[in-house]
């Protein structure tokens, strides 16, 4: 199949990839700015910063993914919607918890825990999906 052939066959996973990658550009940059402006920003924020992006890069991809993976089995678009737009929304409670805030919150902890509870709910829409 040409590439031409398979556009806009996952549209509802491309949304979300380009909306994810965008966020992951502002968290890097916040990165630099606490870093180099570490006068200007509180000392637990540069360590805070560092820790947000990480924590995006360790759950987004596999979140991504599953949602790729949702898409291409078929589930129907407006659960996908829901998936994507729901961990969006998680990782940016995450990003303004954790980097807002020192120690423990409600938004950090909401970002945190609802990203690790839909990554299980889609965890087992695809094995469904196989079975």
């Amino acid at each position: 199949m040409a590439i031409n052939e398979m556009s806009g066959l996952i549209p509802v996973t491309a949304l979300y990839v380009g909306l994810h990658a965008l966020l992951a550009v502002v968290l890097a940059n916040f990165v630099l700015y606490a870093r180099l402006r570490t006068g200007k920003v509180p000392a637990w924020q540069p360590d805070a910063a560092l820790r947000v992006q990480a924590n995006f890069i360790e759950n987004v991809p596999i979140a991504l993914l599953l949602l790729l993976v949702l898409e291409i089995q078929g589930a129907s678009q407006l659960l996908l919607h829901g998936f994507g737009l729901s961990l969006f929304v998680l990782r940016l409670l995450h990003a303004y918890g954790l980097g807002t805030y020192p120690g423990a919150n409600y938004p950090r902890l909401i970002g945190a825990q609802g990203t690790f509870v839909l990554i299980a709910v889609m965890a087992i829409g695809c094995l469904g999906s196989a079975l």
